[in-house]
């Protein structure tokens, strides 16, 4: 009997003494990922965005090397509402693919640009309609 008052206590001691090194941490929102193909658009409640053209694409081909690494600039139209708020230029280069480029905020979410894909090949001819934006959103 006493082995078992020696145990439970034991196991009792074991858990509060856990629960002691249980430390909270504060969690990021979520950042959702979107693809949207030249000359679609994306939603989201009243606001769209819509991938209207490749500018320009000057971006060093993967098996090339170049002096200069170039940029591509995509031209996409924001909406709310239904109205045309503007027209505006991304430009994304190597050093610039991954950080987050801020297109649009509200009070309820913000929309950022991570990059334009593909990328360019020299062994593969990139056709327009393949151009895509990858952007991302956070509530």
């Amino acid at each position: 009997m006493k082995t078992y008052v020696l145990i439970i206590t034991i196991l009792i001691s074991s858990f509060s003494f856990s629960l002691d090194s249980i430390k909270s941490r504060k969690v990021e929102k979520p950042t959702i990922t979107h693809k949207v193909y030249l000359g679609e658009a994306l939603l989201i409640g009243t606001f769209k965005i819509e991938f209207i053209e490749v500018l320009q694409e000057s971006r060093c081909p993967n098996g090339v090397t170049c002096i200069r690494e170039g940029e591509v600039v995509v031209l996409v139209d924001l909406y709310e509402d239904g109205e045309k708020i503007k027209s505006k230029q991304i430009t994304v280069n190597s050093k610039s693919i991954f950080q987050k480029r801020n297109l649009y905020a509200s009070g309820k979410f913000t929309v950022s640009v991570l990059n334009v894909l593909p990328y360019p090949d020299a062994n593969f001819k990139t056709e327009t309609n393949n151009y895509y934006l990858l952007l991302a959103t956070e509530s």
